[in-house]
């Protein structure tokens, strides 16, 4: 962040664009809010670069493109969509999740693989959110909810337990303070960028769903 930007690199008289560099994203749109005919959408989509700023970049970069305001990620393939909904439990929230469909695949809430995931669920979504884990069935087992991932543990103990793959706890997370059964992403002004915090079922947040 701070060094990196995708821009348009031509003008189209019916397209604009925005970047957005919390998000890492690039938004093309229409002018007047009317469909863009695919030629020309196909077209400005081709005349989008990456530029650093950075005097000696030391990473690849990837991007992805993708119709609507779901995020794909080359890493995992799977889309993601933050979807704010204030005040909403985090069975509620799970519900909700499964309820979503994009381009015939069924939604649910989110479960993280990888450090890849984190960042872009954590780190460049717009705000916090429920994600897929939880430990209601047995204290300190955690276990993703939904998805493929369904019943896999990804961390077993408390502050000091252990992952038998990956887990992206805060600092001193989970602490199961007033008996907190569900994970979510911790705001960003909070210890770790991206990091989770176990929380109760009646706390409200923001879901992101996968």
């Amino acid at each position: 962040q701070g060094y990196d930007v995708l821009k348009l690199n031509e003008n189209f008289e019916n397209i604009r664009s925005g970047w957005n560099a919390s998000e890492a994203k690039l938004t093309l749109s229409s002018t007047d809010g009317s469909a863009l005919a695919a030629r020309e959408f196909i077209q400005a989509v081709k005349s989008v670069v990456f530029y650093s700023s950075q005097a000696n970049p030391d990473r690849d970069k990837f991007i992805s493109i993708t119709i609507g305001e779901i995020n794909y990620l080359p890493s995992s393939g799977h889309y993601y969509e933050f979807v704010s909904a204030l005040n909403i439990t985090w069975t509620d929230a799970k519900s909700a999740a499964e309820n979503k469909f994009y381009y015939g695949m069924q939604g649910y809430l989110v479960t993280i693989q990888s450090q890849d995931e984190a960042v872009l669920v954590g780190e460049l979504s717009p705000g916090v959110g429920w994600i897929g884990g939880t430990d209601e069935a047995k204290e300190g087992v955690w276990k993703w909810a939904g998805g493929p991932e369904k019943g896999t543990v990804f961390w077993e103990g408390a502050q000091n337990g252990s992952s038998p793959n990956f887990a992206f706890w805060n600092n001193n997370e989970p602490n199961n303070s007033g008996n907190e059964d569900y994970a979510h992403i911790t705001d960003n002004s909070i210890g770790v960028k991206g990091s989770w915090n176990d929380l109760s079922n009646k706390t409200p947040m923001r879901p992101f769903s996968k």
